[in-house]
């Protein structure tokens, strides 16, 4: 097996492991809870099965047509990292909705892809969907913004 081959089946496989090991996780050590009132091991659960199954979808796919093989961008790489960072970071200091803005501006610009007004308005929908999905939503112990 090619090089390049063994590397584009790499990230689904790792991605499929990933998954596999938060469903498992989250039915081993978590309440599931019942379907009208979701334990906290449900979330967990549902996003690593889904991960798992699109993980197993590329990776089938991957073997039995192999696509072009490109080079990851170091760029871009650091791009995501750090925008997970800074909502790791900002999150506890000054809320969700000023983590999750943050965030999306700071990977949005690694891209380039984007003007300032559409990476502001990318970023505003992006935290106030996080809000409502997570703190409006799923009634996590989250503020919406905290000053230190």
């Amino acid at each position: 097996m090619p090089s390049g081959r063994l590397i584009a089946l790499l990230g689904p496989a790792l991605m499929l492991a990933v998954g596999l090991g938060f469903a498992l996780g989250a039915v081993t050590a978590l309440d599931l809870g019942t379907v009208r009132r979701m334990g906290p091991g449900a979330f967990p659960l549902i996003v690593g099965g889904l991960l798992a199954a699109l993980a197993l979808v590329a990776l089938i796919k991957e073997w039995r047509a192999p696509g072009e093989v490109t080079h990851p961008d170091p760029k871009a790489v650091a791009g995501v990292g750090a925008g997970v960072a800074v909502f790791a970071f900002v999150t506890p200091l000054f809320g969700v909705l000023p983590g999750a803005a943050l965030s999306v501006l700071g990977t949005s610009v690694v891209t380039g892809a984007l003007g300032w007004p559409a990476r502001l308005a990318l970023a505003a929908a992006v935290a106030v969907g996080v809000w409502g999905v997570f703190v409006a939503g799923l009634s996590l112990p989250l503020p919406a913004l905290r000053w230190p």
